[in-house]
C-alpha cells in the first residue's frame, strides 16, 4: 500500500467518524413529568372533610351558608392548587338536608343527570402567587361568577350518584345519616389523564 492511499483511507475514516458523530440520532423522548397530583388531592381531601364537619356541627345552619362557604374554600383551594398545578381540577359532591350538592372546577363538563350538567370552572379561577410570604395575588370569590360552577340536586331515592366526567361515569353510593363527601379530581397533561377518586 502506498503512501497516499493509507493517507485517503485514513481521510475516508476519519470522515466517517465526524459524520456519525454530528449525525442526530433517533431517540424516543418523553417528558418525565414530575408533579404534586397525590399531594394535592389527598390534601383537598382532607381539609375540605374538615370543613365539611365544621359545618355540620354548627348551630342555625342553613343550605345558603353551607353552600357559600364551601364554595369560598373550594375556589380558595382551586386558586391555590393552580399556583402548584395548573392542570389540576376537581369535583366534588356531598349530600345535605335532603340534597346533594355539586360543584365542578375541573376543565370539562360534569353530567349528572343524562340531560344536565355542569360546566368546568377550572379556567374562571385564577391562581394565588405569593412572594416571599407575600400574596402578590388572590382571588376575588364572587359567588355570582361560580353560580354555573355549582348545583344542588334531588337526594336520590335510591342513594345512587352517577357522575360522568369525561365520557367515564364514576358511580357513588350516599348515605343520608353521615356526612360523605365524593371528590373526583383531575389531571391532563400532554395527552395523559390522571384521576384520583375519594369517597
Amino acid at each position: 500500500m502506498k503512501k497516499g492511499q493509507v493517507y485517503l483511507l485514513a481521510v475516508i475514516i476519519m470522515g466517517f467518524l465526524i459524520y456519525t458523530m454530528l449525525l442526530p440520532v433517533n431517540f424516543l423522548k418523553t417528558s418525565e413529568i414530575d408533579d404534586d397530583f397525590q399531594e394535592i388531592s389527598k390534601n383537598y381531601q382532607l381539609e375540605s372533610a374538615k370543613l365539611l364537619n365544621e359545618l355540620l356541627n354548627t348551630q342555625n345552619l342553613n343550605q345558603d351558608f353551607v353552600e357559600g362557604r364551601f364554595l369560598n374554600f373550594t375556589v380558595a383551594f382551586t386558586s391555590y392548587s393552580k399556583s402548584k398545578n395548573p392542570n389540576f381540577g376537581l369535583v366534588y359532591a356531598f349530600p345535605f338536608n335532603n340534597k346533594v350538592f355539586l360543584g365542578n372546577y375541573a376543565d370539562s363538563p360534569l353530567n349528572y343527570t343524562q340531560t344536565d350538567q355542569i360546566q368546568g370552572c377550572l379556567s374562571d379561577v385564577t391562581a394565588a402567587i405569593s412572594l416571599l410570604g407575600i400574596d402578590v395575588s388572590s382571588p376575588d370569590i364572587d359567588v355570582g361568577t361560580y353560580t354555573d360552577c355549582m348545583t344542588s340536586i334531588t337526594y336520590p331515592l335510591n342513594d345512587k350518584l352517577d357522575l360522568i366526567l369525561d365520557n367515564s361515569e364514576y358511580s357513588f353510593t350516599l348515605s343520608d345519616s353521615t356526612s360523605n363527601l365524593i371528590i373526583i379530581n383531575k389531571e391532563s397533561i400532554e395527552g395523559d389523564v390522571k384521576i384520583f377518586i375519594s369517597e
